[in-house]
C-alpha cells in the first residue's frame, strides 16, 4: 500500500503557534492542532513546547510519508544559520539555533521561512493568489508582514530579508505602530485609557463606537499607504490581504480600498483587486509545508 507523502507546516507566531500536515496539493490531512506561544517564556521552553507538539503530530501522522517540517517565524531570519534575529515578538527566542535543535529532536530534515512569506506563498499556490504570476501580499496579525512571490518562489532578498516594511517610516514612528493588532490596542488605550484586543475594538467600531472607529480609519489609512508604495512598485498581478486582524477587521476594507485608489497610477487602479486571504488560520503552516515540496 502506497503511503501519502505529506510535509508537516509549523507557524509560529506572536500568540499561537499552529501545527498540520500538508500534501502536495494543498489538502490538509489530519487534524491541525494549537497550542499558546507563551512568547515571554524561556526560549528553551517555548521550544520544548513545540516539540512536544510534533512529536505528537509526528504519532498521528504514521499512516503518512512525511517529507519533513517547515517553519514559518516571525522575521527577521537568518534562514542560513536557522535562527531568528532581533523579534519584538518573541524575544526569548532571538538567536536560538531553532532549526538545529529541532533537527537534533525530531530526526528529520527542517526548512525555514518567513511567517508572512509562507501565508502568502500559500495563498498564491492554494488560495486567493492562485493562478497569478506574482503576488503581493500584506498579513496582520500581532504585527505587520509583507510577501512577493513570484512565479511560485518566495523572493527572500540578499540577506533574507526583503518585505520587512514594519519599520517603515510613517507620520511620528514607523508603519507598524498604526498597522498591527497591537498598533490598534495601543492606539485606542492612548484615547481611552482601556486596553482590549484588535478583534473587540473592531466589533465596537462595527456597533459606530467613535473612539473605536476613529483607531480603524487610522489603520486603513496606514495600510493603503504601504500598499499604494509596493503596487506602484512592484505593479503585481495579484494582491492578496491576510493575518488574523484583516479576518476580524472587515469593516476597514472598503475605507482602505478607496484610498489605495487614489494613491496608485490609473492602470492599476482601474485593474486590481485587493483579495482577502482564501485559507484562513490554516494558510501559515500550509504555506510553511509547501517550502518542503
Amino acid at each position: 500500500m502506497e503511503h501519502t507523502e505529506v510535509a508537516i507546516g509549523v507557524d509560529i507566531g506572536g500568540t499561537k503557534i499552529r501545527v498540520g500536515m500538508v500534501d502536495a496539493a494543498g489538502r490538509v490531512c489530519g487534524t491541525p492542532r494549537s497550542i499558546p506561544t507563551c512568547a515571554q517564556s524561556p526560549g528553551e521552553q517555548i521550544v520544548q513546547n513545540l516539540v512536544t507538539l510534533l512529536q505528537d503530530t509526528l504519532q498521528q501522522g504514521s499512516d503518512y510519508r512525511i517529507r519533513g517540517i517547515g517553519v514559518g517565524c516571525t522575521g527577521p531570519l537568518d534562514l542560513k544559520e536557522g535562527r531568528l534575529l532581533e523579534v519584538d515578538n518573541l524575544p526569548t527566542l532571538n538567536h536560538f539555533p531553532l532549526r538545529r535543535v529541532l533537527e537534533q529532536e525530531l530526526q528529520m530534515r527542517v526548512v525555514m521561512e518567513n511567517d508572512a512569506n509562507a501565508l502568502i506563498l500559500a495563498e498564491s499556490l492554494w488560495g486567493a493568489g492562485k493562478g497569478a504570476e506574482s503576488v503581493l501580499g500584506i498579513t496582520v496579525g500581532t504585527g505587520i508582514g509583507c510577501a512577493w512571490i513570484h512565479q511560485g518562489k518566495v523572493w527572500q532578498g540578499s540577506r533574507y530579508c526583503a518585505g520587512e516594511i514594519w519599520t517603515a517610516p510613517y507620520r511620528d514612528g514607523i508603519l507598524e505602530d498604526y498597522v498591527s493588532g497591537n498598533a490598534v490596542t495601543r492606539r485606542y488605550k492612548k484615547y481611552t485609557g482601556r486596553t482590549l484586543p484588535a478583534k473587540e475594538i473592531a466589533a465596537l467600531a462595527l456597533s459606530h463606537e467613535g473612539i473605536a472607529m476613529q483607531v480603524w480609519d487610522e489603520f486603513a489609512q496606514a495600510l493603503a499607504y504601504a500598499l499604494s508604495w509596493l503596487v506602484n512598485m512592484l505593479d503585481p498581478h495579484a494582491v492578496v490581504l491576510g493575518g488574523s486582524v484583516v479576518q476580524s477587521a472587515p469593516l476597514f476594507w472598503q475605507q482602505a480600498d478607496s484610498c489605495f485608489r487614489r494613491h496608485v497610477c490609473r492602470p492599476v487602479s482601474e485593474s486590481v483587486v485587493l483579495k482577502q486571504a482564501a485559507l484562513g488560520d490554516d494558510a501559515g503552516f500550509m504555506g510553511a509545508a509547501a517550502l518542503l515540496f
